[in-house]
């Protein structure tokens, strides 16, 4: 209690009121120039919105894997008509070539698709362990 006037002291609102005289303002050319920085950095921000890891992935290897694969295949299929004709080129063991070098390459596909899936598997569960 305060003992000229029997109130109750209340310390916490007497520094509330001592703060509150001793603080300064910011002037308003202060503000404004704050504001202004801050539109400024967000106006030369990209707007694009990134499309996910996963998905470019994806696409690359697909385009990169049997890209090749053509490649290779139209390689084969040039080589066999120029050097042994078009008989060997339509031949059913040509084409069983053909199709092995495509399974080749599929399977080779799938396997980085299941590699991609495990390592992106093990990745979440060592971030949602952290």
């Amino acid at each position: 209690m305060n003992e000229n006037n029997n109130m109750p002291y209340d310390d916490d609102a007497f520094i509330r009121e001592m703060i509150q005289g001793a603080k300064m303002q910011a002037p308003q050319n202060l503000r404004y120039r704050i504001m202004h920085q801050i539109e400024s950095e967000n106006a030369l921000k990209p707007k694009q919105t990134p499309t996910p890891v996963h998905e470019r992935k994806v696409l690359k290897d697909f385009i990169g894997i049997f890209g090749v694969m053509y490649a290779v295949l139209a390689a084969l299929i040039g080589g066999a008509y120029f050097l042994k004709g078009k008989e060997f080129a339509l031949s059913s063991g040509f084409l069983w070539m053909v199709i092995a070098v495509a399974f080749v390459f599929s399977f080779f596909w799938l396997m980085t698709r299941i590699d991609e899936r495990l390592n992106d598997k093990k990745r979440a569960h060592h971030i949602s362990s952290k």
